[in-house]
């Protein structure tokens, strides 16, 4: 066994910790949480699912609390999750959902987190500011399947994590479009 102690609690135990340092405690009921599995999933989804919350509407500070609640409870839930880029998808969007009722909801990303890579590019970062301000003008459910796609997700897919039908998530997303298009033609006419 290649536990390392760590120094002893408060009961004078010293308790085992992975090769990574993490101490080794769990409740006996649940298996140990695979430190490295989640630590490379972090990494590769972290900013992707900030991304993910503010296609959906989420101002910048938000969309950064929200992945790390989310991802906390991932941690927590890490070995009973069997798909864990939706789940983390399905909780961040209901925790925004949860919060966004009854609070205004900031249209103007701002790359003050880490949680983002900072553009260099203004004109891609007008572009995708153009484009969550349309996104703020859609009804939540159309948003919710916008973001849902953007991410790569089908209607399918989107249906089994929301708990609605395939059509009306194929119906969401013929509004959306209908309502981002019309939106589009009108900024054409005034320019």
């Amino acid at each position: 066994m290649n536990d390392v102690l760590e120094p002893p609690d408060e009961a004078g135990r010293s308790l085992p910790t992975t090769a990574a340092g993490v101490p080794a405690r769990h409740r006996p009921d649940t298996p140990p949480v695979d430190v490295v599995a989640f630590s490379a999933f972090y990494r590769a989804e972290v900013t992707a699912l900030v991304n993910f919350l503010l296609w959906m509407g989420a101002g910048i500070a938000d969309a950064a609390d929200i992945a790390q609640e989310t991802m906390i409870e991932a941690y927590q839930s890490w070995p009973s999750i069997q798909r864990p880029r939706a789940w983390i998808r399905r909780v961040a969007s209901r925790q925004y959902g949860r919060r966004r009722f009854g609070q205004e909801v900031a249209t103007e990303p701002d790359n003050l987190s880490p949680l983002l890579p900072a553009s260099a590019d203004i004109s891609a970062w007008e572009q995708r500011h153009d484009v969550l301000r349309l996104l703020t003008m859609l009804p939540w459910r159309q948003r919710q399947v916008m973001a849902w796609t953007f991410d790569g997700y089908q209607p399918q897919e989107i249906a089994d994590e929301l708990d609605i039908t395939p059509e009306a998530v194929r119906a969401s997303l013929k509004l959306a479009r209908r309502a981002l298009a019309e939106e589009l033609g009108r900024a054409g006419e005034t320019t």
